[in-house]
């Protein structure tokens, strides 16, 4: 059942990336400004990071978390980990080649590069995680 939870939530996110690429510049415009106001009005401050790449990072983040559950052994080969890289990067650049036709957008090497640290830093936060659960019920066996 959780794997089929994760293939869905994984599709889900496809779906997402997919529709806010659809949109023509205008909308997008107007939906990073409300992000951008919200984050001002929360921080009382300006954000040097651009609201558009950090969301570029956070949804391939989010895609390649799930990705990596859909594995049987839940991404912990090194094989399916660079499976999950390569599907997030080849998704990013058909993302931004489905941009390219999309009135008033463009095509930009450099968001699938964001994209893709996206995913490459899910990798990492996922073992990390792992290899510290590990760690942590380890020193709770040792201590009973």
């Amino acid at each position: 059942m959780k794997k089929y939870f994760s293939i869905i939530l994984s599709i889900l996110i496809m779906i997402i990336i997919f529709k806010f690429s659809s949109e023509e510049i205008n909308e997008s415009l107007k939906h990073s400004g409300i992000v951008s106001n919200f984050i001002k009005t929360v921080f009382s401050t300006e954000l040097f990071l651009s609201v558009r790449k950090l969301a570029h990072f956070t949804i391939y983040f989010s895609l390649a978390t799930f990705l990596q559950f859909n594995f049987s052994d839940n991404c912990r080969k090194y094989r399916n980990k660079i499976i999950v890289i390569l599907i997030v990067f080849i998704y990013a650049c058909t993302d931004e080649f489905h941009q390219s036709f999309v009135a008033g957008r463009g095509s930009h090497f450099t968001d699938v590069l964001i994209d893709t640290a996206g995913g490459v830093t899910s990798i990492f936060m996922v073992e990390l995680w792992r290899r510290t659960h590990r760690i942590i019920i380890d020193i709770k066996n040792t201590q009973y």
